[in-house]
């Protein structure tokens, strides 16, 4: 089967763990699918709590902080809309829930391409980024099954359509390198508004260590800073045919 055409995209809904995985992962290549003309949708999985530095605010005032942050570096990237789960960051959450919650969301927002972690990352332990990555590709096989219920109302209109590529980011297995040269400077402006869970050091090395990725991504292309992607169909997920 053919690699999925990514940017043909209209609509694009980003599935990510924490509140900057996807801008970490893919952030060059969703603000170009946002130059593009393509609708984006960041769905977070869990609330990020966890991951937030000073230990003196409030549950609300962190919730506060994380999504003022979220939409700094949406304005950034071109994000349309941003969608919460609110699981607990690193606790204790089920998989099948959050399959029925991303089901729902695909349902009601029908995008025809899905952005999420790989979730056969070698070496990936974080169970927030396992658990996402396995529910976003369960609920892409399965979104079109009428008989797995979700909300009942998202469930009443929903027509069956054919959500045409699935996107890993975090991936060792790449079948699609993006030239992010005319974004990347967006997608570093983005990281820099992740300050809840940053050092201005640790902000520092990430630019540092994504810098080198990028280089590396972009060997033996005809560009000099890329993102390295798995493309695929949903159909693929099922027996490899």
């Amino acid at each position: 089967m053919s690699v999925p055409d990514l940017f043909a995209a209209r609509r694009v809904l980003c599935v990510q763990p924490h509140y900057d995985d996807n801008d970490i992962g893919a952030g060059g290549t969703i603000a170009r699918l946002a130059d593009a003309g393509a609708e984006i949708h960041y769905l977070t999985v869990t609330d990020d709590l966890a991951g937030v530095l000073d230990a003196s605010l409030s549950e609300a005032e962190a919730t506060a902080r994380l999504r003022a942050e979220q939409a700094e570096a949406a304005a950034a990237i071109g994000v349309t809309a941003q969608h919460w789960l609110g699981y607990p960051d690193a606790g204790d959450w089920d998989v099948f829930a959050a399959r029925r919650e991303i089901i729902r969301n695909i349902r009601a927002l029908r995008p025809d391409r899905v952005l999420t972690p790989d979730p056969w990352l070698r070496h990936e332990l974080h169970p927030d980024h396992l658990r996402t990555s396995r529910a976003v590709a369960e609920a892409c096989m399965f979104h079109g099954l009428p008989r797995i219920k979700t909300d009942p109302e998202v469930d009443r209109g929903y027509a069956r359509y054919e959500l045409t590529a699935l996107v890993f980011y975090f991936t060792v297995e790449p079948n699609t390198w993006v030239d992010i040269g005319a974004t990347r400077e967006r997608k570093h402006r983005a990281l820099d508004a992740y300050r809840a869970q940053f050092t201005p050091d640790q902000l520092k090395l990430l630019h540092f260590g994504l810098e080198l990725k990028e280089r590396e991504w972009a060997t033996g292309q005809s560009f000099t800073h890329g993102e390295a992607l798995r493309v695929m169909h949903p159909r693929q997920l099922h027996v490899g045919i």
